[in-house]
């Protein structure tokens, strides 16, 4: 997985500096070719590219990256030209090594599962998912987001391809939904969007969407457990049970 800061000169060694910092790790400059620094299990390209290999797991991935964003480097995301007038659009892209093509077929199934959702959350109308030799790539999204919008998006694209790594049986049928916020909540929820430092992204997925986010049919006990989940990560199992399972008044 890779994210692209685009920083270079003093800015990169700061961004450098700031990630041995934060991983306690030391650097070491790899020179020509790459130019580039390698920090454990992390190498900043020339470029300002951040990259990670296949020991780290999403979670230090997560971890470092809201660390680097809460000390003022902006992420960026991929853009290309989809036609000379439609001007920018964001592409966020994956490298295509680090996803089996089991874990790509659990993906598109996934996304199949929840399409209406994600469509009206995201304000597209199509979910395609490219795949080249080297990138998968989500062309989601409709000109440039603002730099929050950004982050919530790359971390919905990227924790849906964790979700697709780990699932063993996924099913592309898509349920008859009466309350869209609530239903995506919990879906996001299940993606590992838990506790506060998810909030602003929540609040940007789950805009679109109509309904209650708190409750799926007025029943307060649900809305105080939701609740209780975004707050703490260790209820997280307690929520599953909320995908499928409404709680009743006797409960």
């Amino acid at each position: 997985m890779e994210f692209k800061f685009n920083v270079t000169g003093s800015d990169r060694k700061r961004l450098v500096a700031s990630i041995t910092e934060i991983t306690e790790c030391q650097a070491k400059y790899q020179g020509a070719p790459s130019f580039a620094y390698a920090v454990d299990y992390i190498t900043i390209d020339k470029n300002g590219t951040v990259s990670f290999d296949d020991r780290v797991d999403s979670d230090k991935i997560e971890m470092l990256i809201e660390a680097l964003l809460e000390k003022g480097f902006e992420l960026e995301a991929q853009m290309e030209d989809e036609t000379e007038d439609a001007g920018d659009s964001l592409i966020l892209s994956y490298p295509r090594k680090d996803i089996s093509d089991t874990a790509l077929e659990n993906l598109r199934l996934l996304v199949a599962s929840k399409e209406s959702l994600i469509k009206k959350a995201l304000g597209t109308d199509a979910l395609p998912i490219d795949v080249t030799d080297e990138v998968i790539s989500f062309p989601w999204f409709v000109g440039l987001p603002q730099p929050e919008e950004i982050n919530a998006y790359a971390h919905f694209t990227g924790k849906l391809i964790d979700m697709a790594k780990t699932q063993k049986r996924v099913t592309s049928k898509e349920k008859n939904i009466d309350n869209e916020k609530y239903a995506f909540r919990c879906f996001l929820l299940r993606l590992g969007f838990i506790g506060d430092e998810y909030k602003a992204a929540r609040k940007i997925l789950l805009r679109n969407l109509s309904g209650s986010g708190a409750f799926r049919s007025g029943n307060p006990k649900v809305k105080k457990l939701v609740e209780r989940i975004e707050a703490d990560t260790c209820l997280y199992d307690d929520v599953m049970s909320l995908q499928d399972t409404e709680v009743t008044e006797n409960e």
